[in-house]
C-alpha cells in the first residue's frame, strides 16, 4: 500500500474511508476510475533522435498521443482502428512495422541500412565510453546482435526478444534493457512502435518492439572509379617514353593477373565424378560466369567446390547449372538476369537461386541434360562408324545422296581419323 504520509494509512491509489485522493499529487499514475479525464500514462521514451511535439513544424498537426488531448468518440474510433490494425499485422506473422514508422524519426536523422556502417557507429559510440572491460564486451556483443537482426531493404530490427539479445552478451534481460536504454540516450536507437501484450492486441502472440538504428552522420561519399589513362605515345624508333621507363612491369617477379586466361576444355554436358573432374567442372563454371581472373578472389573455388559437389552428385553439368542459375522452376519463361550484378556474396546468390531446384531436376529443360562419362569420346565413334558405313558401297537410307567429291573428302577424313587411332593404339601399346 502507498500511504500518503506516515501517520495516516489512507492509499494513494484508492483512498479510504470513502475520501478520494488525487494520485498524481504524488506522481503516481492512479486507476482508470481515478485519472483525470484527457490524460493518459507516458508512452515508451523512444529515443532522444525521436521526433517530439515539440520538434513538429509551425502549421502541422500536433501527433496523436500528446497530453491535454480530449477524448472524444472519434479519437475512441481511430485508437480501435489502429489496434486492429496492428492485431492484424501481427496475425499475418511477416513482422510488417507500423505504416507510418518514418516519420518517428527527427529530422537530421537518417536510417542505418548498411550494417558495415552500423557496426562501425556502434563502436564509435562504445569506444567513446569510459565501461570496465567485461562491461564493454558484454554490450558490444548484444549491440552487434542488434546489427545483425536489421532488415536489408529498411534497416528495422523486429521480432527480436530481449531473451536472445541476453545470450548474445551473456547477460539477464535487465541488463538488455539498459543496454536498449543507453542506446536510446546516445541516439543511436529509436523505438519506431512499442511491444504490446496478446491481451492488448486481441492476438494470440505478443509484439516485439521495432527498433531503427540511426545516425546524425552524413552519408559516406561513395569512392568514384578513375578514369581510364590513355596510353602515352609511343616513338617512332619503338623505344618507350622517358615517363615510363622508371616503371618495372613485373611487381616482386610475379604478375598480379595472368595476361591470357587459359579456356578450359571441359565438356559442358558431361558430369563429373572424381574429385579432380569436378575441380575441373567448377573452374569452367566460373570462367563461363566471368569469375575467373580479376574476379576470382570474388568466388574462391574452394567455397565453389563446397557448394557444387551436392549438384554434381544430383547429376548436373555445367550447362544444366547456367540454365538453373537464370531461371526459376516455377517460373521457366522468365530471366532472372546476372548473378554476378550487385552482388557482394556471389556464391550466396548461387546458392540461393539453386535452392528452389532441389527435388525437381527432372523439370529442366532436355537440351541441359547431363551425361555420364566420356560423351565426346562416343560421339566420335559415332561418326567414324557413320563415315566408315557411308565410304562403303551400300550406303544407309537416312544419309542422303552426296557427289563424288562429298564421298572423297569423307573418306580422306575416315582415314585420316583411322590413322590417328592407330598411332594412339600404338602408343598405349
Amino acid at each position: 500500500m502507498l500511504a500518503t504520509s506516515a501517520e495516516t494509512d489512507r492509499c494513494v491509489v484508492h483512498g479510504a474511508a470513502g475520501t478520494v485522493v488525487d494520485p498524481e499529487r504524488f506522481g503516481v499514475i492512479g486507476p482508470p476510475g481515478l485519472r483525470r479525464e484527457g490524460t493518459r500514462p507516458p508512452r515508451t521514451p523512444r529515443g532522444r533522435a525521436a521526433r517530439t511535439p515539440d520538434s513538429v513544424a509551425p502549421g502541422r498537426r500536433t501527433p496523436p498521443g500528446t497530453a491535454g488531448r480530449q477524448v472524444t468518440r472519434a479519437a475512441v474510433r481511430a485508437l480501435a482502428y489502429g489496434r486492429d490494425r496492428a492485431r492484424r499485422r501481427v496475425q499475418a506473422g511477416q513482422w510488417a512495422p507500423h505504416p507510418g514508422w518514418r516519420s518517428f524519426i527527427d529530422t537530421g536523422w537518417r536510417v542505418l541500412v548498411d550494417q558495415a556502417e552500423a557496426l562501425h557507429r556502434v563502436d564509435e559510440l562504445v569506444d567513446a565510453e569510459d565501461w570496465r572491460a567485461d562491461k564493454r564486451h558484454s554490450w558490444t556483443q548484444i549491440l552487434r546482435q542488434l546489427v545483425c537482426a536489421m532488415d536489408w531493404s529498411t534497416g528495422l530490427v523486429t521480432g527480436l526478444a530481449a531473451e536472445r539479445l541476453g545470450v548474445a552478451g551473456s547477460r539477464a534481460p535487465r541488463t538488455v534493457s539498459r543496454v536498449l536504454a543507453w542506446a536510446r540516450d546516445v541516439g543511436l536507437v529509436v523505438v519506431v512502435e512499442a511491444g504490446a501484450s496478446a491481451e492488448f492486441l486481441g492476438s494470440d502472440q505478443n509484439r516485439t518492439p521495432t527498433y531503427a538504428l540511426v545516425t546524425n552522420q552524413p552519408q559516406p561519399a561513395v569512392a568514384q572509379p578513375l578514369p581510364p589513362s590513355r596510353p602515352s605515345s609511343v616513338d617512332e624508333s619503338g623505344d618507350l617514353p622517358e615517363s615510363l621507363v622508371g616503371t618495372k612491369p613485373l611487381t616482386g617477379g610475379t604478375r598480379n593477373y595472368p595476361a591470357c586466361q587459359p579456356v578450359l576444355d571441359w565438356p559442358v554436358f558431361q558430369i563429373p565424378d572424381s574429385p579432380s573432374e569436378r575441380n575441373t567442372a567448377a573452374q569452367c563454371l566460373l570462367h563461363r560466369m566471368g569469375l575467373d581472373g580479376p574476379d576470382s578472389g570474388r568466388a574462391p573455388l574452394w567455397r565453389a567446390r563446397a557448394l557444387l559437389k551436392p549438384w554434381w552428385d544430383a547429376g548436373m553439368c555445367v550447362a544444366g547449372l547456367l540454365h538453373a542459375l537464370d531461371h526459376h522452376p516455377d517460373r521457366p519463361t522468365a530471366h532472372r538476369g546476372p548473378v554476378t550484378e550487385n552482388a557482394s556474396d556471389v556464391l550466396r546468390i548461387m546458392g540461393y537461386r539453386l535452392k528452389p531446384w532441389r527435388g525437381r531436376l527432372a523439370e529442366l529443360p532436355a537440351r541441359v541434360t547431363g551425361h555420364r562419362g566420356g560423351y565426346r569420346k562416343r560421339q566420335a565413334e559415332r561418326l567414324e562408324q557413320l563415315l566408315d558405313q557411308a565410304a562403303g558401297d551400300a550406303a544407309p537410307r537416312h544419309l542422303p545422296k552426296v557427289s563424288n567429291a562429298q564421298r572423297a573428302a569423307r573418306e580422306a577424313v575416315a582415314e585420316h581419323l583411322r590413322a590417328l587411332k592407330a598411332s594412339r593404339d600404338a602408343g598405349r601399346a
